[in-house]
């Protein structure tokens, strides 16, 4: 029986990319490096700033990893100007929030975004959700590595097996799976449907709706 969910961020229940994008541009165009388009930040993102910097760079930039870190702390600076700016969360997110925790169910975030903005980006957008926790990238290592996940179940008091973790990549379905969470994909995100069912998502969602419709009568 789902008794909780930890939900990711980008792409599942805020979209968070408009703003990412505009830092990533700042930081490249400093440099005189190529601006990038959206898609290409969309491609980039999922497994943490570092990696997020290191594909915005041109190929011939990526193995010095001094310079990448120093284009960090630049895109870092540039985003704690622009982190909320064009960010949003999903339309039907802040209510199914509040039905879950009505509910009883316990609520997490987890992202691997740095943990500052995680907290908050959540803390602004959802200030009436009562989050066991929002737990960004800190010194522990990044999903799909499932130790910050398991983390939040101990802060939760839950077993992995009673949490769902939703999210919109297939970092997140591999997280879960590693886990041993139950894997929701939601289709409103930043990857396709297909890629998170080949993962192994075992549901995946249209719209937030769906989440109390099907896991909160017992799916599990």
């Amino acid at each position: 029986m789902i008794k909780g969910f930890i939900f990711d961020l980008d792409g599942t229940l805020a979209d968070t990319i408009d703003d990412i994008g505009w830092a990533v541009n700042r930081m490249l165009s400093s440099h005189g490096f190529p601006l990038l388009e959206r898609k290409d930040h969309l491609a980039n993102i999922n497994n943490g700033a570092f990696q997020l910097i290191r594909r915005s760079l041109p190929e011939e930039h990526r193995e010095s990893e001094d310079f990448v870190r120093s284009c960090l702390s630049e895109y870092e600076a540039k985003y704690a100007e622009h982190y909320i700016i064009d960010t949003y969360a999903y339309a039907g997110i802040p209510e199914i929030l509040c039905k879950l925790s009505h509910a009883g169910y316990s609520l997490a975030v987890l992202s691997n975004k740095q943990d500052k903005f995680v907290k908050d980006i959540v803390s602004e957008l959802f200030p009436n959700i009562p989050f066991a926790e929002a737990r960004g990238q800190t010194e522990l290592p990044t999903k799909p590595n499932p130790t910050s996940a398991l983390v939040l179940a101990e802060k939760m008091n839950l077993a992995p097996k009673e949490i769902a973790f939703v999210g919109d990549s297939q970092v997140d379905i591999r997280t879960a799976i590693n886990a041993g969470m139950y894997p929701v994909g939601v289709t409103w995100g930043y990857r396709p449907k297909e890629l998170l069912v080949a993962e192994g998502a075992r549901l995946t969602v249209d719209t937030p709706d769906q989440l109390i419709n099907l896991l909160a009568k017992g799916d599990s």
